[in-house]
């Protein structure tokens, strides 16, 4: 297979399996006969129509805990970008960083809540091919725990810009993001297997109560920055940020990933809570 092949099957992987049953073998034609490896805008447009084509294949799935399951892993990645940003932040906003600390445990304890029946169901009842799921984010933590000591031993001994620093850093993040990827991608499956009649009502509150919560830890962390800018305006426009880079600009984009795992999860809520009354 030529480069040509290789780069418009990549392509067409990156569309979810249903879809490319369906369209693979036409769009991959079109992607030939578009020359796609001499464009790069279409393959961006390519790229940017695969996660649309994932984000109707979550919003359409039958469990509706799918979605807050996925906002909430999203959610969890700009939680770890955000404690990181504040590690070498003390002294400043800690009733924010308070809040914004609680506000995170009662959306992930309602997520909690709302899979306990699937968690009883797969216990009480066996379900043996869902159970091999459970083992997914036990071994993601064991690549990401191998990853880390790698990145540690890269990174050792050299300046936060330097190459190597920056490496380890983008290699612990990554594995990071795929772990939490993987753990959410493994629930789902579990929900999907495991079938339940938990209560309507329960499930209900979870599904609000999880975008309610985000909600406030968001606009916590908005507060929070924008007390750290008025107690030290020149730490907040230095250099302070993740991996030494613009502290503005690192809290500008956890509170955007925050914000949109807030709107994931309230999607989740309207669209799905109907169908449970």
């Amino acid at each position: 297979m030529n480069d040509d092949g290789r780069l418009i099957r990549a392509l067409v992987t990156c569309y979810p399996a249903g879809w490319r049953r369906r369209y693979g073998d036409e769009y991959a034609q079109l992607l030939r006969d578009l020359d796609i490896h001499r464009r790069p805008g279409l393959i961006v447009d390519s790229l940017l129509g695969a996660v649309r084509a994932h984000g109707g294949v979550l919003m359409t799935r039958n469990h509706p805990m799918n979605v807050a399951i996925w906002a909430t892993g999203l959610f969890t990645v700009a939680g770890i970008g955000f404690a990181k940003l504040a590690e070498d932040v003390s002294g400043f906003a800690d009733g924010t960083y308070a809040l914004l600390g609680s506000a995170a445990a009662v959306a992930l304890l309602a997520l909690v809540v709302a899979a306990a029946p699937t968690a009883v169901a797969l216990i009480r009842d066996g379900h043996r091919r869902a159970w091999r799921y459970l083992a997914v984010p036990f071994m993601g933590a064991a690549v990401w725990y191998g990853v880390l000591r790698l990145a540690l031993a890269i990174s050792d001994g050299h300046r936060v810009h330097s190459a190597p620093n920056v490496a380890g850093f983008v290699l612990i993040a990554v594995t990071g993001t795929a772990v939490v990827a993987a753990t959410a991608w493994a629930a789902c499956e579990i929900l999907r297997r495991v079938p339940t009649a938990p209560p309507a009502r329960l499930r209900r509150v979870a599904l609000i109560t999880i975008p309610a919560a985000m909600a406030v830890a968001t606009v916590s962390a908005v507060v929070w920055g924008l007390q750290v800018r008025s107690a030290d305006p020149a730490g907040f426009s230095g250099d302070h940020g993740l991996l030494a880079t613009s502290f503005v600009i690192s809290w500008i984009g956890v509170v955007a990933a925050l914000a949109a795992a807030t709107v994931l999860a309230s999607l989740a809520s309207r669209r799905r809570t109907p169908a449970l009354q």
